[in-house]
């Protein structure tokens, strides 16, 4: 940091030529810009202007308002608040995309990245913006563990038009594949959404993920094998019940549901530019995760097409078909060339579905351990069938 004292008119005259040479050159150089103007700010020599503003408008054309940016830029992003370097963090952000983020608190900058656009800061800013009583109380009793959290209802709303990208999540999600599903779920790198109370961003594999929430001070991280996890449970009893086409299943399953219940007030979500193929569209209410019975009457549906001797339309089914043949129906949508590897996939998911069932009753989420309970069948089951 340099260290003000008595100057020379040569030191001023060369700030004042420091200044216009960084003027033509890159954005980085706003903070050192900023620098200057608050030396020559501090020292009181305007060469005959009233103020710093008058100086730069007359010697540079440069607007009240801009040099209120420079000198703002330096005191947010300089090594110290006072110098001419830039922060390590922010090398490589454009001038823009530094004046957009003046207004943010220092822990909503830790979510921006080189590779996050001017409109996912305004997007943010805007999210930051509502009202959090308002937008909390849509939800109504926190406690309710059957309700999906904030970041399950951003991450439904997040796959609502995205079907083939969510079939391919899931399916590489239950072997394990855990950095191919990051990237099938954000390819370019950089992507963000908002829903309801929650505002995510989805940085590379290596950085992971990290969301705000309207009801928390810090915005809150999480790894991506973490994130798919969460992505996985939601969908995970149609997936595990034998459907291929788990996003048909899942929303039109939530299409029914809210039709029966009262709709939810929600925020219009906004969503990255840069997200894979979506387009900015207003969206239907928020899907409610549908529960276990209503799962168990659509997989009626589609297993009865996967027989090739029950061709016949509205043909009754039989409540008590005998178990060998139970087993036929279970197992020939699932013979093809990742038999084994499924087979092992399901023993290491049952194994982590007791994990997360101990978790589960360690944090008083009773409800959520019986959910897993189910799961943790649903795994074993078909890893012993597999078996045989």
């Amino acid at each position: 940091m340099e260290e003000y004292h008595q100057i020379t008119l040569d030191e001023w005259s060369s700030w004042v030529e420091d200044i216009r040479k960084k003027l033509s050159e890159t954005a980085q150089n706003f903070v050192y810009i900023g620098y200057r103007l608050k030396q020559i700010r501090d020292s009181g020599n305007f060469g005959g202007a009233s103020d710093v503003f008058e100086f730069a408008q007359k010697e540079y054309g440069i607007s009240k308002s801009a040099v209120s940016r420079f000198i703002a830029i330096n005191e947010k992003y300089s090594e110290g608040g006072n110098s001419l370097e830039l922060k390590e963090q922010y090398k490589g952000f454009s001038s823009s995309k530094l004046s957009e983020m003046l207004s943010l608190p220092d822990s909503e900058c830790e979510l921006i990245t080189e590779e996050t656009t001017v409109k996912q800061i305004r997007e943010l800013k805007s999210f930051d913006r509502q009202q959090p009583d308002n937008v909390v109380s849509m939800y109504g009793d926190e406690e309710d563990e059957n309700k999906p959290s904030p970041l399950e209802l951003c991450i439904i709303d997040y796959f609502k038009d995205k079907k083939d990208m969510l079939n391919k999540v899931i399916d590489l999600e239950y072997v394990q594949q855990h950095k191919e599903a990051a990237e099938v779920m954000n390819p370019s790198g950089s992507a963000s959404h908002s829903k309801g109370i929650c505002f995510m961003f989805m940085y590379d594999y290596n950085t992971g993920i990290k969301y705000r929430l309207l009801t928390e001070p810090q915005p809150l991280t999480m790894t991506w094998d973490k994130f798919l996890e969460t992505t996985y449970w939601i969908y995970s009893k149609i997936y595990e019940a034998g459907q291929d086409d788990v996003w048909s299943e899942y929303y039109k399953a939530v299409a029914t549901s809210q039709q029966e219940t009262p709709d939810i007030p929600m925020n219009k979500p906004e969503e990255s530019e840069k997200a894979a193929g979506v387009k900015e569209e207003d969206k239907p209410e928020e899907p409610i995760i549908p529960k276990a019975e209503e799962e168990s009457e659509k997989e009626e549906s589609p297993e009865s097409t996967e027989l090739p001797e029950d061709e016949e339309e509205g043909k009754p089914e039989k409540p008590e078909e005998p178990k060998a043949d139970d087993a036929q129906e279970d197992e020939e949508p699932e013979k093809d060339d990742k038999d084994t590897i499924h087979n092992q996939a399901a023993f290491r998911s049952a194994k982590d579905a007791l994990v997360r069932i101990n978790q589960a009753f360690e944090e008083g989420q009773y409800h959520r351990a019986m959910d897993m309970a189910d799961a943790f069948s649903m795994h074993l089951d078909i890893a012993l069938r597999r078996t045989v």
